[in-house]
């Protein structure tokens, strides 16, 4: 992990946060690793034809089956967002068939589909689109590699990864046209350049949030690919970032004060 060559301060959510813990229990107040968060935020959308909620999850790092998939998949029981988005790193080197399989088996259903990014560690670690495409649709997940769809009137776009992929952030401007959209993405260094013509929310994850925050001098490490964006909103323009702390691990197997997070987002047409 490396220091971020400058970082850019949170902005307050647009339309309010609410937070609860749905997995962890009394553990969890000593071992955040073993906590995961159900955060809820609220964005005005152009466009929409009606109000809608977007389940994001963002690095799980699976390796196998074990506890923490466990707790996981207990967290997600009794969700009912419309759409589902992965927003990348959901496995990690040495992960196996059947811990993916669990989970992607217990996402929950999603009338407006269910969707998925590439991560780095995707790339890392032995799943690369032509691996991974497949065993994503097995469970009704459509990979987006500079691709668009279009859900309750509105545009949704998946980029290649920023940093180990070869994402072409014009090329998806161009097949959004300027129609108001949603932009899935995993490393967020990739926003300046996502943050133009109709483009309203980028959604990302890949820092972890800096997995440990430390008093006063916040994240100390953040990846490469990371930019200037650590964790939480940023704005630019009409265009917004919101950067998942994710829910998984890098380099050692330890969280303080940032907490695996769940993220649902309430999108409702604009006015």
């Amino acid at each position: 992990m490396f220091p971020a060559n400058s970082r850019r301060k949170p902005a307050a959510a647009p339309g309010g946060t609410r937070r609860r813990r749905v997995a962890g229990g009394l553990l969890g107040h000593l071992l955040e690793l073993e906590r995961i968060d159900l955060v809820e935020h609220t964005l005005e959308m152009p466009g929409l034809d009606r109000p809608i909620s977007l389940l994001q999850l963002s690095d799980v790092h699976l390796r196998e089956a074990d506890r923490r998939l466990d707790r996981l998949v207990a967290a997600l029981a009794g969700l009912t967002p419309d759409a589902v988005v992965l927003t990348g790193d959901v496995a990690t080197r040495g992960w196996t068939l059947d811990a993916v399989d669990r989970l992607l088996g217990a996402l929950p259903d999603a009338p407006l589909g269910r969707f998925a990014v590439m991560g780095n560690w995707e790339y890392w670690g032995d799943a690369p689109p032509e691996r991974w495409r497949p065993v994503l649709a097995r469970h009704g997940v459509r990979l987006l590699m500079d691709e668009v769809v279009h859900i309750a009137g509105v545009a949704l776009a998946g980029t290649d990864d920023f940093y180990a992929g070869e994402p072409d952030a014009q090329a998806v401007l161009t097949r959004l046209a300027g129609r108001p959209a949603v932009v899935l993405s995993h490393s967020p260094g990739l926003f300046d350049d996502l943050a133009r013509d109709g483009v309203r929310l980028v959604l990302s994850g890949h820092t972890h949030g800096g997995q440990v925050i430390l008093p006063a001098l916040g994240a100390f490490f953040v990846p490469k690919g990371s930019g200037a964006y650590v964790a939480g909103w940023y704005r630019r323009e009409h265009a917004w970032l919101y950067v998942s702390v994710g829910l998984g691990w890098s380099i050692a197997p330890y969280r303080r004060r940032c907490p695996p997070e769940l993220v649902l987002h309430h999108l409702v047409p604009e006015g």
